[in-house]
């Protein structure tokens, strides 16, 4: 699913309900927005009442705001800048601390366009949030690279002196980043849990779990205040009153776009000796607002993010598989996603893998992609053109290694376009490092987000190109030409826009 303009997202919600894919994330066992995700933890003193500034620190690290080289010291500075305006005794709503610090002098990326901030519920007074789909509201929007805060009351069972009923006791506010479901959720159905970060509580760890009650039964046991989301946050079950939204808006007419773009590397480990870390560089040509990156090795480990300055377009990341390693003869998949402002482009860069002896290292070669689609004049005008994905697939050989050995990677990627782009003419650029080649290229299509697992199985190939084509600093070229083959009709003719668009694959500089 993609971060877009508002209005977009109805579109992308629809095609994430035609394209059902139940499948469990990449490497994890429980789907999370950012790992490790940004995490206040306000000081514990009397009559802290900064939670309401804490989750919206949080959700403004996860858009790309603050300042700092990880995401932490980013959500940190957000805090004390919220907590010097507002103090931490007075107590207040998410919604309102966000759109304050938006419109202040600390926000210094004003063209990030996350900056529609939505509440969804009832703030005052305190009933439970009356969504039978509010658990799968909250899934689709962090699918969507929407930051959520959750706010919450207790039940009381309680009437005042007059007779009338007390609705609710008590407030409090904390970051939703996860459930237990793979990336896509199916129509109809609710998450049965919310994972989140809690500046109230850090026992366990820094995310904590918590149960949905049913929706029509629930806290049992316990005080009901009606149907809604309940958790069991604590012994009597508080119930979510409302929740909270940071989403992003473009404008149409300027050429620009909030997408998503995901690229997944397959590596592997020759070594008779187990690896023990994982180490890589993922990067593009652009400001990135949000992102994840996740292996397919089991860990519990989150992995050490540090991202670069003062700019942040590379992430340096590091995973400590000393607890369980990597053997010889094993693949291992790293996938990072990207949510970027008007481009489509990725690059892995000191991909190795480390062992116990610290002098020995297993590299792989360097690869930067671009996939370049056209922007149509006028094509707001197209009915029924909503965008959708470029799937692709290439392998990396060492043409100099034994028969039986020259395959050492192999890549997968997702490209978004979006309504006002050329849905059937797209051309695939990529460099990497000299001395490998590139081979077996194959370009498909899809309507729907892929979570890892269904890219990888993806198969529904539109153009293939089999020959190897040496890696270097020439760029590899490959012009896409799907004219006719897709579903609804493209808004103008643009062939003759695009120099060489349909000589199929070159091999030029950029």
């Amino acid at each position: 699913m993609k971060a877009t303009p508002r209005s977009l997202q109805v579109g992308s919600i629809l095609s994430l309900l035609v394209v059902v894919i139940l499948v469990a994330s990449c490497g994890q066992a429980v789907y999370m927005k950012m790992n490790p995700p940004p995490d206040v933890d306000k000081a514990f003193f009397a009559n802290n009442n900064s939670c309401y500034q804490a989750t919206a620190a949080n959700m403004l690290a996860a858009a790309g705001y603050g300042t700092g080289n990880t995401v932490q010291a980013r959500v940190d500075d957000i805090y004390a800048d919220l907590t010097a305006q507002f103090g931490t005794v007075p107590r207040g709503w998410t919604d309102a601390a966000l759109q304050w610090w938006l419109n202040a002098n600390h926000n210094t990326w004003t063209n990030n366009p996350y900056t529609v901030v939505t509440v969804d519920g009832n703030k005052s007074p305190r009933y439970p949030w009356a969504e039978p789909n509010g658990a799968w509201i909250i899934a689709s929007e962090l699918r969507n690279c929407v930051p959520v805060g959750l706010s919450i009351s207790w039940p009381t069972n309680a009437v005042d002196a007059g007779g009338n009923p007390v609705i609710g006791a008590g407030g409090h506010a904390m970051t939703s980043w996860g459930d237990e479901g793979g990336l896509l959720i199916p129509l109809g159905a609710n998450p049965e849990t919310v994972r989140g970060t809690d500046s109230d509580s850090d026992t366990g760890g820094d995310v904590q779990v918590y149960d949905y009650d049913d929706y029509t039964s629930p806290n049992p046991g316990g005080a009901n205040e009606g149907n809604g989301w309940y958790i069991n946050y604590s012994p009597n079950h508080p119930y979510i009153k409302h929740i909270v939204t940071l989403s992003p808006t473009d404008d149409p007419s300027d050429n620009k776009l909030t997408q998503k773009v995901l690229g997944s590397y397959k590596i592997h480990q020759a070594s008779n000796t187990g690896a023990t870390d994982l180490h890589y560089v993922v990067g593009t040509d652009v400001n990135i607002l949000s992102y994840r990156t996740m292996v397919s090795w089991p860990t519990e480990e989150a992995p050490a993010i540090t991202e670069s300055q003062p700019q942040r377009r590379d992430l340096t990341v590091d995973w400590d598989f000393t607890d369980k390693p990597v053997p010889q003869c094993e693949w291992v998949r790293i996938t990072t996603e990207f949510v970027l402002p008007a481009w489509n482009a990725m690059e892995y860069d000191d991909v190795h893998f480390t062992y116990p002896d610290a002098l020995m290292a297993l590299a792989y070669p360097s690869l930067y992609w671009l996939v370049e689609t056209p922007f149509i004049d006028k094509a707001e005008a197209i009915p029924n053109v909503t965008g959708g994905y470029v799937v692709g697939s290439f392998d990396v050989v060492d043409p100099q290694a034994e028969s039986r050995e020259q395959l050492v990677a192999q890549y997968r990627l997702l490209h978004q376009y979006s309504y006002s782009q050329s849905p059937e003419f797209h051309t695939f650029v990529l460099r990497g490092t000299e001395g490998y080649h590139a081979t077996n290229f194959r370009f498909g299509h899809s309507y729907g987000y892929l979570n890892p697992e269904a890219l990888w199985r993806f198969e529904e190939w539109m153009t293939e190109t089999p020959k190897a084509y040496p890696l270097g600093e020439e760029a590899i070229e490959l012009a896409i030409d799907w004219a006719g083959l897709l579903p609804y009709p493209e808004g103008e003719d643009i062939s003759g826009m695009i120099p060489d668009l349909k000589q199929g694959l070159t091999t030029r500089l950029p």
